[in-house]
């Protein structure tokens, strides 16, 4: 559904003048960029629905720059503003005149009164609380939700139409002291509008914040928490209502058929959130409580459908308000289906009239709940075991770092093979991850323990090189970890088999998986060097040392993992996403109109367009963003994997030393993540990336030149700023590519996940590869020839950053034109 025909079909009708009035706002966007009218017969109706009739459509402010369309959007931000504020106090009145009720009749049940009597003012006063303040509640949640997404929508109409006249006129203003044309996104859009000059725009988005928020028992929140106490008191209210109509029908197995579920009592919370009891879909599971907290069976259940669509609305508004688990979406290429179409018309089929309310209720009492079509459910346990095998990966790939020049010194080579026994397993993953893509599509389960098999055997041969002697071997017991890379099967079980609440949760994990994997690697080779002999010294042999020890470690914990994979793990079912892809399908051929009058097929234009676009690679955007990828990743690796040769070379560290600093290095990953994101409600994509670049040259050109007495201190300081930076760049770099990439790379195998993944997969093997050719000038030489190209390129993404620096942000091409 086009969002012009949400949001008036959304709409409240007694409040229908009250919203913001996108469609006389995308009729200015018209006027103000001499754009064409849409005239089919759906758009026609949209122009001439009651919220927009003739005369206002006919009578239209003649704008001519962005300020002016900006005041005409303030203004309608105000309406909508004012109106909330005034309808709160309002609920608020009626609560408090309820609530008065309600004390008057908690006296007449402490004094035991006419038992018929007493059900028919409780049942009555339950009724005036739903529809006074509960039904009333949900309309203003779903007010907010609904002008919060016309704002962002027809902000993003106005910046896609200044992108396009940026393109056409070359972006000049013609001498214009005062530009005629300019981006509002920063002042508008949920990321930035908490920090936007405008007092009605901050107010708005604020109340939207503190709206989604439903962790009612933190402590630490700037919000007021209005909402939370009105749903507070309201569900309060119910319960001790449903209490005492309980207590009046002894020996009553029902209540009859406005019986409600006891939300909270299914929980150790006061009360709510659901999201730990409910299934993939929106169906109940009633029964989840420990048996000690379970009402007896000859007692009702306590369930409102309204409260739960209360919270519901708030968990969508709440998806916004959390930038550090949307960075980290950015950060993996995972689409948000926050708004998803489907989901919401099956809440307003579930609970969308008073009908289908009682009904619900009367089917809870009965036991015969419908949970709605089939979904996949996935057990905790499964979940648990897809964390576990991206975090053994990341300490796979990161243990072997700090013993890497010794295991090729004592094969009698150089240490400037590091680099190449390092690269080795990102090379192999660029393969691995495309068939691990398509393999995910049929079976995850087969196609973990084949990449866990490919993990242990290579770890045993790894370990197995040093008594054979042979360089080759190390190599290819490398590759093969590599090829056992099943992070592109982890990250696709996150979003394909976690219901849309728990997907960020989820993908937050996954990052924080991965960064526990990255920090115990080196720290397990720290520990290692304890318990085995230094290869070559007079203690040891040619099976167990330091340089060995790693392999047999993982190839140990590899073995352990596939055998409690192969019992334990549960295949998701896959019927819901088959049923719902044929009847999509089904859908829209039976919608899909055959041909127009004079032959012509009436979806071959919007047709041809879209298959137009699937031929778009993004432009320079997405370039930009590829070749930041690849420089971050080339100099993330290099210094990972150079410190080891490096400080052993110059400051004597042992494995031990080295290792501890790799891991503290690799710790501090996800607080540079959360500082950007932090940092990201106030500054753009683009001015984050730039200063992360120029950061990152610092950092390089400081750590090479270290040198006297301090040099030590140096090493370390410039080191963890390079680090910092490259791991701060990440995230705003994917966050741009996720909003430039075009929708058809969203989607398939080849998708934009993929390519992201790909183009940083390239970065660790170009940097680990140029490693091993600057080794071979000699390791005092290694900093130059390592960092000297590389500040180089760190130097020329400036330049190209800079030089394409208006390009660099959303053009919100794939905006529908509803």
């Amino acid at each position: 559904m086009r969002f012009g025909d949400k949001f008036l079909n959304g709409q409240h009708p007694p409040w229908q003048q009250s919203y913001i009035d996108y469609i006389r706002l995308k009729q200015l966007i018209y006027q103000l960029f001499d754009l064409e009218h849409a005239t089919d017969e759906k758009n026609v109706d949209i122009i001439e629905s009651p919220q927009s009739d003739v005369s206002s459509s006919r009578h239209l402010p003649n704008i001519k720059t962005s300020n002016e369309f900006q005041q005409q959007l303030n203004n309608e931000v105000q309406k909508a503003l004012l109106f909330l504020l005034r309808t709160l106090g309002e609920m608020a009145s009626e609560l408090s005149e309820l609530s008065e009720e309600f004390i008057t009749l908690s006296a007449n049940v402490q004094l035991q009164l006419n038992a018929s009597d007493l059900l028919e003012q409780i049942h009555a006063l339950r009724m005036q609380f739903i529809d006074r303040v509960g039904s009333k509640l949900l309309l203003l949640l779903e007010f907010i939700e609904l002008n919060v997404e016309a704002i962002t929508k027809i902000v993003k109409k106005h910046d896609k139409a200044v992108s396009r006249w940026e393109e056409s006129s070359g972006g000049h203003n013609h001498g214009d002291d005062q530009p005629r044309y300019q981006r509002l996104r920063t002042q508008y859009l949920p990321r930035f509008a908490v920090h936007s000059t405008n007092a009605n725009v901050r107010c708005l988005f604020l109340i939207a914040a503190d709206a989604g928020d439903t962790d009612y028992n933190s402590k630490e929140r700037s919000t007021f928490g209005g909402w939370n106490a009105i749903q507070f008191n309201l569900e309060k209210t119910l319960k001790q209502l449903f209490s005492w109509e309980r207590d009046l029908q002894p020996g009553q197995n029902r209540v009859g058929v406005d019986s409600f579920v006891n939300l909270a009592s299914l929980q150790d919370d006061e009360f709510l959130p659901l999201s730990r009891h409910r299934s993939l879909s929106f169906g109940f599971e009633l029964n989840l409580s420990s048996p000690s907290k379970q009402r007896q069976s000859s007692e009702a259940p306590f369930f409102e459908p309204m409260l739960y669509r209360i919270h519901s609305t708030r968990k969508r508004l709440g998806q916004s308000t959390n930038r550090y688990n949307r960075m980290v979406y950015a950060h993996e290429m995972l689409g948000d289906d926050t708004h998803d179409d489907n989901n919401q018309s099956q809440m307003e089929t579930r609970f969308g009239s008073i009908e289908n309310m009682q009904k619900l209720r009367s089917q809870s009492i009965g036991g015969d709940l419908d949970g709605g079509p089939p979904s996949p459910m996935v057990s905790q346990l499964s979940k648990f075991l897809n964390l576990a095998s991206t975090s053994l990966y990341m300490c796979n790939y990161n243990v072997t770092t700090p013993t890497s020049g010794l295991y090729a010194k004592l094969l009698g080579f150089d240490e400037a093979h590091a680099g190449l026994i390092i690269g080795m397993t990102p090379a192999a993953v660029i393969i691995s991850s495309v068939l691990y893509s398509w393999w995910s599509s049929y079976s995850y389960k087969r196609a973990i323990i084949f990449a866990s098999s490919c993990c242990a055997i290579g770890n045993l041969i790894y370990a197995f090189a040093l008594p054979c002697n042979s360089l080759t071997m190390v190599l290819a017991g490398r590759l093969m970890t590599g090829f056992g890379s099943a992070r592109t099967i982890n990250r696709r079980y996150v979003a394909d088999y976690y219901n849309l609440e728990e997907r960020t949760a989820g993908m937050a994990d996954f990052v924080s998986a991965s960064a526990l994997g990255m920090a115990v690697g080196p720290g397990l080779a720290a520990f290692l060097s304890y318990v085995a002999p230094e290869g070559g010294s007079r203690d040891a042999g040619r099976w167990w040392t330091v340089e060995t020890a790693p392999g047999y470690v993982m190839f140990a914990f590899w073995c352990v993992y596939l055998v409690v994979n192969i019992i334990f793990f549960e295949e998701p079912d896959r019927i819901q996403q088959t049923s719902v892809k044929e009847e999509k399908a089904a859908t829209s051929d039976e919608r899909a109109p055959l041909k127009s009058n004079d032959g012509v097929n009436t979806e071959e234009q919007p047709c041809a367009k879209t298959a137009k676009r699937s031929f778009s690679f993004g432009g320079v955007p997405v370039l930009v963003c590829l070749l930041l990828l690849v420089l971050l990743k080339a100099v993330l690796e290099g210094l990972t994997s150079s410190t080891p040769t490096v400080s052993r070379f110059y400051f004597e560290w042992d494995v031990n030393l080295c290792g501890t600093y790799l891991a503290i290095l690799a710790s501090l990953m996800i607080p540079a993540n959360y500082v950007v994101a932090t940092v990201s409600r106030r500054f753009d994509d683009r001015e984050i990336i730039l200063a992360m670049l120029v950061m990152m040259a610092t950092g390089i050109a400081g750590f090479m030149t270290y040198a006297g007495s301090d040099a030590e201190a140096s090493f370390i300081c410039f080191s963890l700023v390079i680090f910092i930076s490259c791991n701060a760049l990440e995230g705003p770099t994917m966050g741009l590519l996720s909003k430039v990439i075009p929708k058809s790379l969203r989607a398939g195998i080849l998708n934009a996940g993929w390519l992201a993944t790909e183009a940083g997969t390239i970065g660790r093997v170009v940097g680990d590869f140029w490693l091993s050719g600057a080794a071979h000038k000699g390791i005092d030489n290694l900093v130059d020839a390592l960092f000297g190209p590389l500040i180089l390129l760190a130097a020329a993404s400036i330049t190209i950053t800079l030089w394409n620096y208006s390009q660099l942000q959303p053009r919100y091409d794939d905006e529908e034109d509803d």
